[in-house]
C-alpha cells in the first residue's frame, strides 16, 4: 500500500549535457526585404532624394525620391512609410507605400496591400494584393523581350509582339 517515492536521478559529472542548436530555416532567395536591415542600400525616412539612382545591389526605400530610379539586376523595394515619384527600372520591384512613376521590373513587380501605385508597368510577372491602391497600365510582355530591354535598353519605336494590357482605374465611390 505504501509506495517509496522515486528519487530524481542526478546527472553524473562524468556525463557532459549536450544541448543542440534549433535547425536553421533555410531562407528563400527570392523572399523579399520587409525590414530595412534585409536590403544592401536604405532610404530611411528622414531621407529626401531628388536626382537619379543607379547601381547594382537591393535597395529599401523607406523616405522619399523624386527623379529616377535604375538597378537592373538588383530589386527596388518601398516600404509602407515610402514615397517615390519616379521612373523605376529593376529586376523586381516591390511596392508597398506610395508610387507615382512607371515600373518596369524585368521579372516581377509586387504591389502590396498597403501600396498607392499610379503609373504604368511593364513586366513579366505582376501581383496585386487585396487592398492595394492602383491606376495605370499593365503590359505583361514575354520573358525574351525583358531580357532584351535589359541588354539594349528600352528602344524607343522598336515593334515587338503585342504585349497583353490591362487598364485598371479607380471607380469614383
Amino acid at each position: 500500500m505504501w509506495r517509496k517515492q522515486e528519487e530524481p536521478k542526478s546527472a553524473s559529472p562524468a556525463a557532459p549535457l549536450v544541448v543542440s542548436p534549433a535547425p536553421e530555416q533555410p531562407r528563400s532567395l527570392a523572399a523579399e526585404p520587409v525590414e530595412p536591415g534585409a536590403a544592401a542600400g536604405h532610404v530611411s525616412k528622414a531621407l529626401i532624394i531628388k536626382g537619379e539612382i543607379t547601381g547594382n545591389e537591393e535597395l529599401f526605400i523607406d523616405g522619399e525620391v523624386h527623379g529616377s530610379i535604375r538597378l537592373t539586376d538588383s530589386s527596388v523595394t518601398i516600404g509602407p512609410n515610402g514615397r517615390v515619384t519616379a521612373d523605376i527600372e529593376a529586376a523586381e520591384i516591390i511596392v508597398r507605400g506610395k508610387v507615382k512613376g512607371a515600373l518596369r521590373g524585368r521579372e516581377r513587380v509586387l504591389i502590396g496591400r498597403t501600396a498607392q501605385a499610379t503609373g504604368d508597368v511593364v513586366t513579366r510577372r505582376v501581383a496585386i494584393e487585396d487592398g492595394a491602391m492602383f491606376r495605370g497600365k499593365i503590359e505583361i510582355v514575354p520573358a525574351e523581350e525583358a531580357r532584351e530591354s535589359r541588354t539594349a535598353g528600352a528602344a524607343a519605336g522598336a515593334e515587338s509582339p503585342r504585349p497583353v494590357a490591362v487598364n485598371l482605374k479607380e471607380s469614383p465611390s
